[in-house]
This record gives structure tokens, C-alpha cells and sequence, in this order.
């Protein structure tokens, strides 16, 4: 009887916190909803480059979007740098983010500045950009896939308790965290991961102009600093934001000093709600109850 109680007291925890992250999550969604659309700060002269934050881990690309969108119609924006300063994040999310940069390209130059760390998704992303400079230090690389899926089984069985399923397929519930995982489910689940990898190194090698065997040989879930980075191909040079600015004026011929220009940030409510899904502690409790298959590095 107590190691019921005690079971149903774990049950009881993790489900306030399912309810508890699915109300934080519609709020979210709520106070953005409501927010005006995205702003740049004031422009004072014809040489204004806007500075796009992509930072924290990626589970989302709408606010990136969004802020995007803004700067690349704006009249008096010549071109975008993207700061990143990620360890990347849900495979959907990066790939969303790295289309959203390409087809921004096509209409203003984006150029990729590094920031501490731009691993795995946050360097899938930067692909998309035209030119990716980098800190010395920066923490790269990261090409790779990994699928999370947490299982509660052993704990179901010291209480006693079972889950009863009803399913259409032999694979419908594989990665269920209410039992262990089979060597067919292994196998499928693996082909998954395999695929998501190949497309990764796909991506890279279009991206940088790279053989896809070279890619592969550096491309084992390594971390890389940027310097290396460099050297691999995998970023252009050892800069900084200002740089970044510079290279990205420079690809639309223009040759002053750069006007670096950051989107406002909205105020009250909307700022809090808004910060706080960007915080790297809010998917990765989501990712308790649920399977995740990430771009992404663990540091």
C-alpha cells in the first residue's frame, strides 16, 4: 500500500508539471499573440545593419521569424546579421530557422556572427547565411543527431502498476516511456536518427560549399572551437559582430562603418513571457514526458 502511495505520489508530481508547462506554454502563445509586430530601434543613418539574437536552445523559429521578416523589408535596413549563441535544439525548429535565412538571402545579405557557442542546430542554422564569422573560442561544430526519449518503465514495475495499449501498428507506441524498447523498435528509431544525420551533413556540405565526405570526417558529434572552425571550412574567419556588419555591408557594395541596429524589446508582460520561453530549462523539462529528436549539444 505505501509503495502505491508513493507511486501515485510520483504520478501526481509529474502530471502538475505537464499542466503546469501546457498553461506556461498557452501564455506564451497568449502575450505574443497580442504583441505588435516586431520593431527595430531608430535608424540614423543609410548604412544600418540590423542584429538579430538567435540565442538559447531552438524549440521555436516564429519570434526569429518574425524579427527577420522585419528587417529584411524594411527600406532603410541594407543588410542582416544573425548573433547566434545556441546549442542548438529540436530538428524541425533549426531546419525552419536555416530556410527562413535562405530565402531572406535572396532579397538582403545575412551574415552568421558566432557567439560562445553555435553547436549543432545553431551551426545548421548559420549555414543559411552567406558569410559566418566566429570568436576564437567559440563553441562549434556538434554535427550531429540525438533522440531522447524517457522511459518509466522500471518504476512502473517496482510499484506494480502496468499501462494498458491499444494500437494500429506494431510500431505505433515505440519510444513509449511506458515500456522498454524492443531490438525492432531500436532498429526503426535508429533509422530516424540516421536519416536526420544524413540530411545535417546535406545541409552543411550545400551550405559551405564543402565535399560531403569532408564533412563527414569532422561531422561525428565533435565540438570544435571556432579557430578550428576556420581551418575545417566550416565558417569564413575570426571576427566579431562589428565584422560581421562590415562583411555584410560589404556584399551590397557599401563600405562605411556599419550602423549596428537591435529589434526593440517589447515591455511588461510581454517581455517577461517572451523571455522566458527562450529559457534553455522550459523544453528540456517538456522533454521529461515526451521523445525529442534534437540537433543539439550537451555542454
Amino acid at each position: 500500500f505505501r509503495r502505491l502511495l508513493a507511486f501515485l505520489g510520483w504520478v501526481g508530481i509529474i502530471s502538475f508539471a505537464c499542466v503546469f508547462l501546457t498553461l506556461l506554454a498557452v501564455m506564451v502563445v497568449a502575450m505574443q499573440s497580442k504583441e505588435e509586430r516586431v520593431e527595430l530601434g531608430n535608424i540614423k543613418t543609410e548604412h544600418a545593419v540590423a542584429v538579430l539574437p538567435l540565442t538559447g536552445e531552438i524549440f521555436s523559429s516564429d519570434r526569429f521569424r518574425e524579427q527577420l521578416k522585419t528587417a529584411v523589408e524594411s527600406p532603410k535596413i541594407k543588410a542582416v546579421v544573425v548573433r547566434i549563441d545556441s546549442p542548438g535544439g529540436a530538428v524541425g525548429a533549426s531546419e525552419e530557422i536555416y530556410n527562413a535565412i535562405k530565402r531572406a538571402n535572396e532579397k538582403k545579405p545575412i551574415v552568421c556572427a558566432l557567439g560562445n557557442i553555435a553547436a549543432s542546430g545553431g551551426i545548421y542554422a548559420a549555414v543559411g547565411c552567406k558569410k559566418i564569422v566566429t570568436n576564437r573560442g567559440t563553441l562549434t561544430g556538434s554535427i550531429g543527431v540525438i533522440m531522447m526519449m524517457p522511459n518509466f518503465s522500471q518504476v512502473l514495475d517496482r510499484y506494480g502498476v502496468g499501462m494498458t495499449i491499444i494500437k494500429s501498428g506494431r510500431y505505433k507506441d515505440s519510444g513509449s516511456p511506458f515500456r522498454s524498447n524492443t531490438p525492432e523498435d531500436m532498429k526503426l528509431l535508429q533509422s530516424v536518427v540516421d536519416g536526420a544525420y544524413e540530411q545535417f551533413l546535406q545541409t552543411v556540405a550545400e551550405g559551405r560549399g564543402l565535399a560531403l565526405e569532408v564533412v563527414r570526417k569532422f561531422a561525428d558529434g565533435r565540438v570544435i572551437l571556432g579557430e578550428e572552425a576556420v581551418k575545417l571550412g566550416l565558417v569564413d574567419e575570426v571576427g566579431d559582430t562589428l565584422r560581421a556588419a562590415q562583411l555584410a555591408l560589404g556584399l551590397v557594395g557599401d563600405t562605411a562603418e556599419p550602423e549596428l541596429i537591435m529589434p526593440k524589446k517589447p515591455s511588461g508582460l510581454s517581455r517577461i513571457f517572451g523571455e522566458m520561453d527562450e529559457l534553455s530549462w522550459v523544453p528540456w523539462l517538456q522533454g521529461i514526458s515526451e521523445t525529442r529528436l534534437l540537433y543539439r549539444a550537451f555542454l
